[in-house]
């Protein structure tokens, strides 16, 4: 189950599930709003990892999890 970022109607399934890289990737259409959003899992850990959601002239933007600034060279969590 996941949460929606939008209205946070409990989703059931996803609509598509797919390997990415490092992360195991759940597509959800929200049954309340009709918000697209993906939510990213560790492959590894199974942890959530961060979520996007669609909005309309921007695509896919980070709704929630850890966000990274780039920082001179390195990345520093924010």
């Amino acid at each position: 189950m996941s949460k929606c970022p939008s209205c946070g109607f409990e989703n059931e399934a996803p609509t598509k599930t797919w390997k990415y890289g490092l992360f195991t990737v759940h597509a959800y259409a929200c049954k309340k709003c009709g918000t697209q959003y993906r939510d990213y899992y560790n492959s590894r850990s199974g942890k959530h990892s961060f979520t996007l959601k669609f909005v309309k002239g921007q695509g896919f933007v980070k709704a929630r999890g850890a966000s990274y600034t780039k920082s001179g060279l390195d990345y520093v969590r924010t």
